[in-house]
């Protein structure tokens, strides 16, 4: 049996939208985890979905690629997601694979 290294948690909920935030490993394993319920976050009506990932100590390219297809959710849905204190190294790992030309990454 192995344990989870990854958090999801709802830090504030107003009319400006929905901020979780993500701690510890977004990898392979973990990003199947988050998945369903990062997916109905998206389509539950929010303006915005801020995903605050400063405990984020690590996120390879399944975390990267679940951020894109959250983003897409979150189109459809007329909700913008936004990725706020993103450890210098997963804002690296985005700009190498070309995704920040899709995600907002923000400075809070």
């Amino acid at each position: 049996m192995t344990t989870a290294l990854i958090d999801l948690r709802t830090v504030a909920h107003d009319d400006h939208g929905l901020r979780v935030a993500l701690a510890g490993e977004l990898d392979f394993h973990t990003a199947g985890l988050v998945r369903p319920r990062l997916c109905a976050l998206a389509e539950s009506d929010h303006p915005n979905l801020v995903l605050d990932l400063g405990d984020l100590s690590f996120c390879d390219s399944a975390g990267i690629d679940l951020f894109l297809s959250l983003d897409c959710r979150c189109r459809v849905a007329g909700t913008r997601l936004l990725l706020c204190d993103v450890p210098p190294l997963v804002a690296r790992s985005i700009r190498v694979l070309g995704a920040d030309r899709d995600l907002k990454l923000v400075v809070s």
